[in-house]
């Protein structure tokens, strides 16, 4: 199952080469599940992932699909839930979009995608489409991440970064800095005095923010830091749990505010969540401060 996924990964990254060339993938879709309006490399995203999963899990369930997609063969042991294209409001820009996964354990007598992500999810991966793709997986026993760059000569992803470790603290901070006026205190307390280095560790930190999940969070468990976003924006199944299991694998935490989010309990196939995540000493530090969830607030552009 994780061979599909990277292979989807591949295929995902080589339509994105010729995308700004294509007009049926960079033109406006329908809008999803979501209220969002789709690309149309959003879907073409979301065709490759199903094609290529399809026949090999008990249920699929996708960020661009309203209900969870029966497998072939219901008796398998495990469903898998992606994002197949996280930030493509980027595309138009040229910047970095990714692609996220989980493997969870199915139970025949459950339905599917219910409980937490500690019970259920198993392993989970990301794709990060930059100057190189790289996909980024934490094994079923959850205590290791590897990274794996792309090599498109020959279509195979080699081992390059054998295990990855996120620093408990670093020097950066990733989330909308627009939203300010509507965080709640502590959030606006923190990010004030990490500008000025007076959070109790004393880093500090700078901001950074590529508005792609994938991107801002793959730089944080390379150098510490978090990133998140503070509303309950973010899906819990297919981008927050995954994303947990990576975090915790390297070392990290990942927290909605207030609970670890492997540990939240999924009620609808599309809970949001709100998600800090990164290295642990500076997650703690931020949670120190109270109050870090934001209310739930429409923006008309939504990240």
């Amino acid at each position: 199952m994780l061979f599909r996924s990277a292979a989807a990964c591949e295929r995902v990254a080589e339509a994105l080469r010729v995308v700004r060339i294509s007009p049926e993938f960079s033109q406006g879709g329908d809008q999803n599940v979501q209220g969002e309006t789709q690309k149309g490399m959003d879907v073409v995203a979301n065709d490759i992932f199903t094609d290529a999963l399809r026949g090999c899990v008990a249920a699929m369930a996708s960020e661009e699909e309203e209900s969870y997609l029966p497998g072939d063969h219901p008796e398998f042991r495990y469903e898998i839930a992606f994002d197949p294209l996280d930030g493509s409001s980027n595309l138009d820009s040229n910047l970095p979009t990714g692609s996220i996964f989980s493997v969870l354990r199915h139970s025949p007598t459950d339905a599917p995608f219910q409980g937490s992500g500690r019970a259920k999810v198993v392993a989970a991966g990301y794709a990060l489409y930059s100057s190189s793709t790289e996909l980024v997986l934490s094994l079923a026993s959850g205590t290791t991440a590897m990274g794996f760059t792309l090599d498109p000569t020959h279509g195979r992803f080699l081992l390059s970064r054998r295990s990855m470790e996120c620093p408990p603290s670093g020097p950066y901070y990733s989330l909308n800095d627009a939203r300010e006026p509507d965080w709640p205190e502590g959030l606006r307390r923190w990010v004030n005095d990490a500008k000025r280095g007076q959070t109790p560790s004393g880093t500090k930190f700078s901001s950074r923010y590529v508005c792609a999940l994938v991107a801002d969070v793959h730089r944080t468990l390379l150098h510490g830091g978090w990133a998140g976003n503070p509303r309950p924006h973010l899906r819990l199944l297919y981008e927050a749990a995954p994303l947990a299991h990576i975090s915790e694998a390297c070392g990290g935490r990942a927290t909605d505010g207030v609970r670890d989010l492997l540990d939240i309990e999924l009620t609808g196939l599309h809970d949001r969540t709100p998600v800090f995540i990164g290295g642990r000493a500076d997650v703690d530090e931020l949670l120190a401060y109270g109050d870090v969830q934001q209310q739930a607030t429409t923006y008309k552009t939504p990240v």
